[in-house]
């Protein structure tokens, strides 16, 4: 009887045994699945914290960009920017297209000029003189307001376009190497004359990137 009591106490420990085995592999099994888990969470909120985090880019940059090329704006995109602004050029906008064509610069560029000298006709000397960028006096046009410096009057919309055209295309800025905005602005609004060049530069470049990406309103 001792034999057979030795025996079942000695199945007993090592069933004991077993079942203590059993459990730490469990307990095991379980931790790395836990630490898994919050690998995984972790990640998980990295993966979506990281939008947030992302600044937005922004458009205005400081490469060379040249007023010369084809268009990269349409009609509708011009007549829709004249409309959001309450421009009194609005339905010009074929003309300024077309004429851009016909000197070879894009009319992106033409229609920023116009919107740093004078919000598209709204404010300034352009209200009288129809000029897409406030030219002073030329020979072949009337006068005005020569109290103030004197600024070129022009007969339409139309016609200050082509002439601000002719102007960049003539020996002043094309002819004489000057066909970017980098190089165009330091001749064309001075810092002598108390402009910022730095300031118009960024402001053609964010307004014809803006335009280009779609935007109506900038």
């Amino acid at each position: 009887m001792e034999e057979i009591t030795q025996a079942q106490d000695s199945t007993q420990e090592t069933q004991q045994d077993s079942s203590s085995f059993v459990w730490i592999i469990v307990l095991v099994v379980a931790c790395i699945a836990g630490y898994e888990f919050v690998q995984s969470a972790q990640k998980t909120m990295v993966i979506r914290q990281t939008p947030a985090s992302v600044s937005t880019p922004v458009l205005v940059t400081t490469s060379s960009t040249s007023i010369y090329g084809p268009p990269t704006i349409t009609v509708s995109q011009i007549e829709a920017v004249f409309t959001a602004y309450h421009s009194p050029a609005t339905g010009t906008g074929q003309a300024l297209y077309d004429l851009g064509m016909k000197y070879g610069i894009d009319p992106a560029f033409a229609l920023a000029f116009f919107m740093h000298e004078s919000t598209l006709g709204t404010a300034g000397e352009a209200r009288m003189t129809l000029a897409l960028g406030n030219e002073r006096c030329i020979n072949d046009r009337p006068c005005i307001d020569q109290d103030r410096g004197g600024y070129a009057q022009f007969n339409s919309w139309q016609d200050g376009y082509e002439h601000w055209y002719m102007l960049m295309t003539s020996d002043l800025y094309k002819g004489a190497g000057l066909t970017t905005v980098q190089t165009i602005i330091p001749r064309y609004a001075p810092t002598a004359d108390n402009n910022n060049e730095q300031a118009y530069i960024d402001s053609l470049i964010y307004s014809v990137n803006a335009w280009r990406s779609g935007k109506v309103m900038i």
